[in-house]
């Protein structure tokens, strides 16, 4: 009978008018039910209903099927006096065999007139007396008039408000016949359509607008039904709101019932929750069906089974406050994407209870990654229809936010590439390129469910399967793929805290570019990809302490960076690029020590990102940059001994940073950066001797940092960040004499950075962190009179800048941090009484100090490492005036130039003290 109901959807009405349809009476065991087709009107379920109510919903074990069930559907769409409708006896039809499929009595009415519409209802009250269970579907035109809900037959009539009131059925006729039938009613309303009348609104919906004579108009929709013993309303859509028609064969509604009604073993309020959202999701947020229950008793209407992924999301769904909501919503409009994956997103990483900034950047990763799946997959097409097939199930489970969905599907398509490349040798290429796009398409996905394990997995086979055609004359298209596959993984084992890996990977990457320019060397692109490649292994050696080799990256990057921007109508990102490597070797001759050389790397750096602010005022992410060049420019100041030049260039980038930030109030990389800010001011302020303003910057960089760790624990940067906030905060405490509260940060920084060193023991930085932390540790227990945990701290404080050292004998502030450690040693051993060894370590400190003197005469840094070095060791010597008036004369010259640290001005006098003793 379904197909036939089918066959005749289109014919002339009159061939349909007179059709009535009863299937035969099955075992007593169905549920009186009222669903209307076109235009369904949901009763609304609490969102936050408690969850032990929901989960009990869930999991209480099926009712036996003992019940008689018993189904009117309703169906108009031949409309004489009122707009044509599409899909309501394709809605009726298919619900018919949904409804028959649970066990349901169905009776099937189309296109009727109101006499022959309550014809049907009485017949219906007849041959279902005595049921368990009733239940109605309608689709068609429905309205509200006066506060009175209304179903339209085939002759409505337009004219008037009356008028339509008169000629069509009211919903409360349709509640008392499902009262007469059984105990239990449920009425599904697919009748929410827009514009009957064809004169406004889009013309696509099933509800209707105002006639213009009076104020009982006709509302857009049907209204609120209000609580009803015994009976369960679901409208198509929300009160006073309209319900598509939809374009395919069925309505929104109507899909999502036919998806969800059925579900095994859930409760009919609940798998109504997952029809309403269903359609949310769908429409994009545009529709929300309404659900009212006035239900005696849990109705299951299929036997017991378990939630699917898509199902549990929809009813977690249906449980988020609206606020959550809008975020999600304007997100989705903002990228024009579906709702599901933010949701799917929110649920997996728990991102509910973040703060909103966090989440936000959370979420915003989630949908960059899934736009870029979905670009992936229209690129990326696949030869086999089998493949294709599983990528495009893949992008629909995306779609719905099913991510285990959408990586079993990626799973068989690639498992069906790996097979088919096994069996078919002559088509290797294809299928060996197929299965490297799956798995890089599973990346993407992965990273969109912000699960980077599972992206780095994917990644590695995606990597290793191009690796096999490496040298195989890929398309240029595949060879761009796999550049940006190893720049991905290179990122990602850099943001997870593994430099070694991550080394290996961009050498990689610099490897298969080098090989492009060598066959195409007159390709700019390939050239400027084999440029970022280096700057990328630079910056790895030089988290690993290697500065002559990160030196020869960023020149060998730099000359490229050059050479290309000086070609015709050259793009931002190469005039960008001689920015980085020049900034990069800054850093590199600072670290070495060479502070003249690295200011004036530094400074035509400045000036050139101020040209490039000036000719792109709209890209902020050159703005950013030019904040980190003032910092660079005000380390080097700070360093020659302009603690308040320095101050300048600190406030410039702060300012730059909170302008950004207003414009950008949830982007949290901005946020960390203004944490270099607070941190870098900060320390000025120490260097001035104000400690309680310097302590009021750390708290605020404390403050932001904490939360961006909270939000995303699985990045190292910002804990390695936050540790220096701990230890900058402890130092503030003791400046103001607070030991208590400065061990509290110290050990604080300490914890978190000996498990950033344990994580990724070649990364220098990190290592050289934990030894500065057990320095200031040792620092405080001398001040206390502790000299046995002074030593214990001071002794595994040296042991770390010794190898460092030792490793890294062209790093400056590498030598200088073995130095001072020497130095607290001896301290320590004069104050046990053990004079040797205290005149031992002075001795090797002086040495390491000197050198560093001879090397870079220019910073004030080591110029007072010297100064501290020879006060130490004229306590030792027979002459120690000598050395006092060698250590008095550099202050003096420091202090004429204006380069002296006004907090150790007093070490002037300290000496001249000293001098004047017999």
């Amino acid at each position: 009978m379904t197909n036939f109901w089918r066959a005749t959807a289109n014919m002339p009405r009159c061939g349909r008018a007179n059709r009535r349809m009863k299937k035969q009476p099955r075992p007593r065991n169905a549920l009186p039910i009222a669903v209307f087709g076109a235009g369904w009107v949901i009763l609304r379920i609490d969102f936050m209903l408690p969850r032990l109510l929901l989960i009990l919903c869930l999991l209480l074990p099926v009712q036996a099927m003992a019940e008689r069930r018993v189904a009117l559907v309703l169906a108009a769409q031949d409309y004489k006096h009122l707009r044509k409708l599409d899909n309501p006896v394709n809605d009726a039809v298919a619900v018919e065999g949904l409804l028959a499929g649970l066990g349901f009595e169905v009776t099937v009415e189309t296109n009727r007139d109101l006499k022959r519409m309550r014809r049907a209802l009485d017949d219906f009250r007849e041959d279902g007396a005595g049921a368990d269970v009733a239940l109605l579907f309608y689709a068609g035109h429905g309205v509200e008039i006066a506060g009175v809900n209304y179903l339209m037959p085939v002759d409505a009539q337009a004219g008037s408000a009356d008028a339509v009131a008169d000629s069509a059925l009211p919903l409360a006729e349709v509640q008392a016949a499902l009262a007469a039938v059984a105990p239990v009613g449920i009425v599904l309303l697919d009748a929410c359509r827009e514009d009957p009348w064809g004169g406004g609104g889009t013309g696509q919906g099933r509800s209707a607008v105002a006639l213009n004579d009076g104020v009982d108009q006709p509302k857009p929709g049907l209204g609120r039904v209000g609580r009803a013993d015994g009976v369960l309303f679901a409208f198509s859509a929300a009160p006073g709101e309209v319900a598509a028609d939809g374009e395919g064969a069925d309505s929104p509604f109507t899909e999502a019932l036919l998806r969800h009604f059925a579900t095994p073993g859930v409760e009919v309020r609940t798998a109504l929750t997952l029809v309403q959202q269903d359609v949310y999701d769908r429409s994009r947020g545009k529709q929300l069906p309404y659900i009212e229950s006035g239900l005696p008793k849990l109705f299951f209407a299929a036997q017991t089974g378990d939630l699917g992924e898509r199902d549990r999301l929809l009813v977690a769904m249906a449980g988020l406050p609206p606020a959550l909501r809008a975020e999600v919503e304007a997100l989705a409009r903002e990228k024009d994407m579906p709702l599901a994956p933010l949701y799917g997103a929110l649920m997996s990483a728990d991102l509910a209870g973040k703060d909103r900034a966090a989440r936000a950047q959370a979420l915003v990763q989630s949908a960059e990654s899934f736009l870029r799946f979905r670009a992936q997959v229209q690129l990326l097409s696949a030869d086999d229809p089998k493949v294709a097939r599983f990528r495009a199930e893949a992008e629909q489970a995306l779609d719905l936010g099913a991510f285990d969905l959408a990586r079993a599907a990626l799973d068989k398509a690639a498992k069906l590439d790996a097979e088919a490349r096994d069996a078919l040798r002559d088509n290797y290429r294809a299928r060996t390129l197929s299965e490297a796009q799956t798995h890089a398409l599973a990346a993407s996905a992965a990273k969109t469910d912000l699960r980077y394990d599972l992206a780095l997995a994917d990644l590695t086979k995606a990597l290793a399967l191009y690796a096999e055609l490496e040298g195989q004359a890929l398309p240029r298209p595949e060879r761009v793929a796999y550049s940006d596959l190893l720049w991905d993984q290179g990122d990602l084992l850099r943001n997870t805290g593994n430099t070694s890996l991550a080394l290996r990977s961009y050498r990689a990457w610099q490897a298969v570019a080098a090989a492009r320019v060598a066959e195409v060397p007159e390709d700019m692109d390939y050239l400027r990809n084999w440029a970022v490649a280096r700057v990328n292994i630079g910056d790895m050696l030089l988290l690993q302490g290697d500065l002559v080799g990160a030196e020869a990256e960023f020149r060998a990057a730099l000359a490229v960076a050059q050479k290309l921007s000086v070609t015709p109508d050259a793009p931002l990102k190469w005039r960008h690029d001689v920015f980085v490597a020049q900034s990069k070797l800054g850093d590199v001759a600072q670290l070495r020590g060479n502070v003249v050389a690295a200011l004036a790397l530094q400074e035509d750096s400045l000036g050139l990102l101020r040209q490039l602010v000036a000719e792109f005022p709209a890209r902020d992410d050159v703005r950013r940059d030019l904040g980190l060049v003032l910092d660079r420019v005000g380390d080097l100041r700070k360093l020659s001994g302009n603690p308040r030049g320095a101050l300048v260039m600190f406030n410039d980038a702060l300012a730059l940073r909170q302008a950004l930030l207003a414009r950008a109030p949830d982007d949290d990389a901005t946020r960390a950066d203004l944490t270099i800010s607070f941190d870098k001011i900060g320390d000025v302020l120490l260097t001035l001797d104000d400690p309680k303003a310097a302590l009021l910057r750390f708290k605020a960089e404390i403050a932001i940092l904490e939360k961006l760790v909270a939000k995303d624990p699985g990045q190292t940067r910002w804990p390695n960040d936050l540790g220096m906030g701990y230890v900058k905060a402890g130092d503030a405490y003791a400046a103001l004499a607070d030991a208590s509260k400065a061990k509290s940060f110290y050990v604080k920084a300490l914890t978190l950075r000996e498990k950033l060193a344990a994580q990724d023991p070649a990364n220098t930085d990190w290592q050289r962190s934990v030894a500065l932390t057990q320095s200031r540790l040792g620092r405080l227990a001398f001040k206390a009179q502790d000299f046995a945990e002074a030593k214990r701290r001071y002794t595994a404080a040296e042991a770390i800048s010794r190898r460092l050292a030792a490793e890294a004998s062209h790093n400056a502030s590498r030598q200088q941090d073995w130095a001072t450690d020497l130095d607290y040693l001896g301290d320590v051993a004069l104050m046990q009484g053990d004079a040797e060894a205290a005149h031992s370590f002075a001795r090797q400190s002086y040495a390491i100090v000197s050198a560093m003197v001879a090397s870079d005469p220019a910073n004030v840094e080591n110029q007072m490492a010297l100064v501290s070095s020879l006060v130490r060791i004229a306590m030792y010597e027979d002459d120690p005036k000598q050395m006092q008036r060698q250590a008095l004369a550099i202050l003096k010259g420091l202090q004429a130039e204006g380069r002296l640290d006004p907090g150790r001005a007093d070490w002037i006098g300290i000496i001249e003290g000293q001098l004047q003793k017999p």
